[in-house]
């Protein structure tokens, strides 16, 4: 599509008209730009569920839980009657469903697993949300449905694990799957996309160690990755566009007990559905029980 119409970077395309609006709202106050740039940074997207999804979610026993410290209603999704238990956390506008693939192997594996819809997600109540939700989300499903033997987090979802596990080692294995480390370079390439000052991007940061209390760093991957003792294992696409491989790498790089597997040609959710991926997964898990 035209530059005309929209800006793209990597795998995320903005309209022109949000640009413009974030750019007339820089020339009135960087605040007001802040402002309006939290708003999108903290929405996702819903996109249109396949029906090889809504196959697996008519599947699952689906149950709510209220978590009153987020404010919001989660769905949570049950295959399987398995004495071992694997969760899986889904990415940025994804789905509980989205990793059906690895789910069935899981299963076949003699699994039960857990899944759900991130806040502002899906089932899950509420219109935006940002990683931190993300986390005590994944430690109050841990508390009700674990404990779990293995968890799997795709992108933002596998961020999030490695903050959970890097400060309380709630299991015994991690699967890694395109997640970033640069929590700072996520706002800040956010920015650049919308094409504004790095002045908003700051002032985003500012808010969210406000929210957090702890500096943005404290929640790079690589900051977590040091902490953890328990095998994991990181995958990730080299050419994926929305998550560069550098960042995989570095997350890498940090683990007392890690394996990486990098591929080529299926991006940052393609990646998802790969049989020689998800073969992979399973022996790794299988190798560290």
């Amino acid at each position: 599509m035209s530059s005309k119409k929209q800006k793209q970077q990597g795998g995320m395309k903005i309209p022109r008209f949000i640009i413009h609006t974030g750019k007339l709202l820089q020339a009135l106050s960087p605040t007001l730009a802040t402002k309006y740039v939290r708003y999108l940074f903290q929405k996702p997207f819903k996109h249109k569920i396949p029906e090889a999804e809504k196959i697996w979610a008519e599947r699952a026993d689906i149950s709510y839980i209220a978590i009153p410290e987020i404010n919001k209603s989660i769905a949570v999704y049950t295959w399987g009657k398995g004495e071992k238990k694997a969760l899986i956390v889904h990415g940025w506008s994804g789905r509980a469903t989205q990793m059906f693939k690895i789910i069935e192997a899981l299963l076949q594996e003699g699994y039960t697993v857990v899944s759900f819809d991130a806040p502002a997600h899906g089932k899950s109540t509420g219109n935006k949300t940002m990683m931190p939700e993300f986390i005590k989300t994944i430690e109050k499903i841990t508390k009700i449905f674990g404990p779990f033997e293995v968890a799997i987090g795709h992108s933002m979802g596998g961020i999030s694990l490695l903050n959970v596990q890097g400060n309380q080692p709630l299991f015994k294995k991690l699967v890694i799957i395109g997640a970033p480390d640069s929590i700072f370079n996520i706002f800040h390439n956010f920015v650049k996309l919308m094409e504004l000052k790095p002045i908003v991007a700051e002032k985003l940061i500012a808010v969210f160690e406000k929210i957090t209390g702890k500096p943005i760093f404290d929640f790079h991957g690589s900051a977590q990755t040091k902490k953890i003792k328990e095998p994991v294992l990181i995958v990730h696409d080299e050419d994926d566009k929305e998550v560069p491989v550098t960042d995989a790498i570095n997350n890498y790089k940090q683990l007392r007990n890690g394996q990486m597997l990098k591929t080529k040609g299926l991006g940052h959710s393609r990646i998802l559905k790969n049989k020689a991926v998800v073969d992979e997964i399973v022996h790794f898990i299988r190798k560290n029980n």
